[in-house]
């Protein structure tokens, strides 16, 4: 009689995972896993530069839309208090209402924040929260039949890391 050994196989052992499969695995899993999170930081990072963007764009474009129409409103410019040609600038306006009364427009700068002032009463900042002036310059343009200003204003985003700035110009002719 021949006898040989038969190798009885026993079905749970042979069903596990080598330990060189758990370790492939786990490095697969940890390479999607980085790029998953790599992707979700650039996605945020992403989103918190547009909305600082959008922030610094729509706080300059809507301090400058304001000052264009006090200028083009004005009925003068007050040349003994306004600073032109320096940084902070300072814009005083004389206007005259519906009713036929004189009164002053102030447009400056203190402290990052953009006023804007009637007959020396604050009446609000030109700008959005967390948004501040770095540059504020006006520049008196003098023709023969015309007065203007023009505009140089310079906005920071003081919540991003990386203190975003944006540089808005205009120049405004009073209408007379």
């Amino acid at each position: 009689m021949n006898f040989t050994k038969h190798k009885i196989s026993n079905p749970r052992l042979n069903s596990g995972f080598s330990i060189i499969e758990i370790i492939v695995y786990i490095a697969i899993f940890a390479v999607m896993s980085a790029v998953i999170i790599n992707s979700y930081i650039t996605i945020f990072s992403s989103f918190s530069n547009t909305q600082t963007m959008r922030n610094l764009l729509e706080s300059g474009h809507t301090a400058m839309e304001r000052i264009s129409r006090e200028i083009r409103q004005a009925d003068s410019l007050n040349m003994g208090s306004s600073v032109f040609g320096s940084n902070p600038g300072e814009l005083q306006l004389n206007s005259m209402d519906e009713a036929g009364n004189l009164y002053s427009v102030e447009i400056s700068t203190h402290g990052g924040a953009l006023y804007l002032s009637y007959n020396g009463n604050l009446v609000e900042n030109l700008l959005g929260q967390n948004i501040s002036v770095i540059n504020l310059v006006f520049r008196r343009l003098v023709t023969t039949t015309s007065e203007g200003v023009k505009i140089e204003l310079t906005l920071q985003d003081n919540r991003s890391r990386s203190l975003r700035q944006e540089k808005f110009y205009n120049t405004v002719i009073l209408r007379k």
